[in-house]
């Protein structure tokens, strides 16, 4: 009888033993592990990619305007936003705002949004993610002690990114915008002409135009923006054109 209870006994522990161990493995099952992806991925294959365009097919664009030289061009360039009542986005040099705070509070004042161009206008692939998110940040501090308000955007200084460059802007939370069409306004072979054929030809909804402070973009601005609004096109600042769909590399 004694033997007969301890066989008992025995076999009642065997049976709570298995049901545990199928409960522990019902319980691994609705654990979620990492994929092998998940797991080694670098930090450069999560980093966001330069912003060339924004997936929609509603016929909005954007126009920015980079500067961080001279002064001559800005406010002639901002009187004609203002009478067509058209936003844009300013890509300021830390330098040249410090420099000319008042034309700051102008842009900001008449509705532009004020992006970060770099502090010194540094070939910024040269630079290490240091040095990098330093001048993103150097000039982020000095727009907000003259706006109040710290950008969300950045624009590169030439255009120019690598990887180290896109970890620094990651870093600083802001995206890194580049563009859909160059006016190369710049240039002086770009006529006033050219300038607004370069846009209107290949204008398409979610681009952003590329633009700086010359006397042939103050020329060719109305004709560019009567163009656009002749195709039915609503301009945005950058922020809220990324806000209309999906950021878009280049293609």
């Amino acid at each position: 009888m004694w033997i007969w209870v301890v066989s008992l006994r025995s076999l009642q522990a065997k049976v709570v033993y298995f049901f545990l161990l199928i409960m522990l493995a019902a319980a691994l099952l609705v654990v979620r592990v990492p994929s092998s992806r998940a797991l080694y991925s670098s930090p450069a294959a999560s980093l966001a990619g330069p912003v060339y365009r924004v997936a929609t097919t509603k016929p909005v664009a954007a126009l920015t305007v980079n500067v961080v030289w001279g002064t001559r061009y800005v406010a002639p360039l901002l009187h004609i936003m203002q009478g067509e009542r058209v936003p844009a986005t300013f890509m300021l040099g830390g330098a040249w705002a410090q420099a000319h705070p008042e034309l700051v509070r102008a842009l900001q004042q008449a509705g532009m949004e004020i992006g970060n161009h770099g502090f010194a206008h540094r070939h910024v692939n040269q630079l290490s993610y240091q040095q990098n998110l330093t001048e993103i940040e150097r000039t982020n501090t000095a727009l907000a002690a003259i706006t109040g308000v710290l950008p969300k955007v950045f624009a590169p200084p030439y255009g120019e990114y690598n990887t180290t460059v896109l970890r620094a802007a990651s870093a600083a939370g802001m995206p890194l915008i580049m563009w859909t069409i160059d006016t190369v306004d710049w240039h002086p072979s770009s006529s006033t002409a050219l300038i607004v054929t370069r846009v209107l030809r290949k204008l398409t909804p979610g681009a952003i135009v590329l633009m700086h402070p010359t006397e042939r973009t103050v020329a060719a601005l109305p004709e560019v923006i009567a163009g656009m609004k002749r195709r039915d096109y609503r301009l945005l600042t950058v922020s809220k054109l990324l806000a209309m769909g999906a950021a878009q590399g280049e293609q």
